[in-house]
């Protein structure tokens, strides 16, 4: 779903996915905002659709970058048009080696501009990883 909105001004689409749209009735937060070329992504997490997490840390990475690019691809984008990465992790410096190891079956090298941190929490307890990105696009013809 995109829901017609204003920035500063400016015309701008709010992105809320299948996956994405109960949060976004409780919460007023869509997945993404797209506004002209440029879509800022919120921080998604490795949320299941049941609501679950897995207590895997790489099917965690990897379900919040398969959630990212249902986000991306809502909003007429892809994985390959991000340019910059914000990573947060419950656990950064023992999720290392798998987060780059899930993100390689996702992006292509060179990869964006990314940082990477070290949280103590995140919005969801069960969550150990959120990420979120900024992805650049050309519009398309009448958009």
């Amino acid at each position: 779903m995109i829901v017609a909105t204003q920035r500063a001004g400016v015309p701008a689409a709010a992105v809320v996915p299948e996956h994405w749209a109960e949060f976004y009735a409780v919460s007023g937060v869509p997945a993404a905002l797209r506004v002209g070329d440029t879509i800022y992504v919120t921080g998604h997490d490795g949320e299941e659709l049941d609501h679950s997490y897995a207590i895997d840390v790489k099917a965690q990475i990897r379900r919040t970058f398969v959630t990212l690019e249902e986000t991306l691809a809502e909003a007429g984008a892809g994985l390959s048009d991000v340019v910059e990465l914000h990573s947060y992790h419950v656990g950064l410096q023992a999720q290392k080696e798998q987060l780059l190891a899930v993100a390689t079956e996702f992006l292509a090298a060179p990869f964006p501009a990314w940082t990477a941190v070290g949280v103590a929490e995140l919005y969801d307890e069960a969550s150990v990883v959120e990420i979120s990105c900024t992805a650049l696009v050309r519009r398309a013809s009448g958009a």
